[in-house]
């Protein structure tokens, strides 16, 4: 169950950075492997509870840098 509900979210995952590179909103420079990986490690790191304990002051933060940072520099 636990294996079908990964496929499931990497499936997602993988739509949804597709639409965003045909959006403009994810650079192209950045593999499905790569993006997949920097997810994993986001979320394995928040599930530590000693990040977690650290990081929620930051959830402004982390949210503007998981958006703005996957989008291409403008000025390209």
């Amino acid at each position: 169950m636990i294996n079908k509900f990964a496929e499931n979210s990497y499936g997602m995952l993988l739509d949804l950075f597709h639409r965003g590179r045909k959006e403009g909103k994810v650079d192209l420079k950045y593999s499905d492997e790569f993006l997949l990986l920097y997810f994993q490690a986001i979320v394995e790191g928040i599930s530590n509870p000693k990040i977690y304990e650290r990081i929620v002051p930051y959830t402004e933060e982390w949210t503007e840098l998981l958006i703005k940072g996957l989008a291409p520099n403008k000025s390209e």
